[in-house]
């Protein structure tokens, strides 16, 4: 009985080194993209909506102070300003049969405006680990409170919104 050795080829080696160099090409298009990137400054708005009036004024009590932006205390800012305002609420109004907006006699809305040093990049800015994009949920820690919130502006140091 004769044994089916297979040998090493020519082409089993260029297989090989399309497929490495197809690997190294793909981390160089987009793996280096995501984490690295320019460090600049950001000023950021963040609303906190319908929260306990107790909430606004332990946020108010803090400026100045660091906020943690992520659940891993590595990722903060600094608290610029903090307004609160009566919280807007959307009702139904079953007798006109159309919805309204309502000011909150119990609950506020925060918007908290935050100081970041991030790294900018095509995708995102980053502080530290935590993306910070428009629209986006963000964690939003200091001392004696816990929430988040989403943010609604960013501004680059230098002025610009995006």
């Amino acid at each position: 009985m004769a044994e089916n050795k297979k040998k090493w080829t020519v082409v089993d080696t260029i297989i090989v080194i399309a497929v490495i160099a197809a690997g190294f090409a793909g981390f160089k298009m987009f793996g280096g993209r995501v984490t690295h990137g320019d460090k600049t400054k950001i000023e950021t708005q963040i609303l906190i909506a319908n929260q306990p009036q107790e909430l606004g004024e332990a946020i108010k009590d803090c400026i100045g102070e660091d906020v943690t932006l992520s659940l891993t205390e590595k990722d903060s800012g600094v608290l610029k300003d903090a307004r609160v305002v009566p919280a807007e609420v959307i009702v139904y109004d079953s007798i006109n049969g159309a919805y309204k907006v309502q000011h909150s006699e119990s609950n506020v809305d925060i918007y908290a405006t935050v100081d970041i040093d991030v790294e900018e990049n095509d995708y995102a800015f980053l502080a530290g680990t935590t993306p910070v994009k428009v629209g986006s949920p963000i964690p939003f820690r200091g001392k004696g409170y816990a929430t988040e919130g989403n943010v609604i502006t960013i501004t680059k140091e230098g002025g610009k919104n995006e």
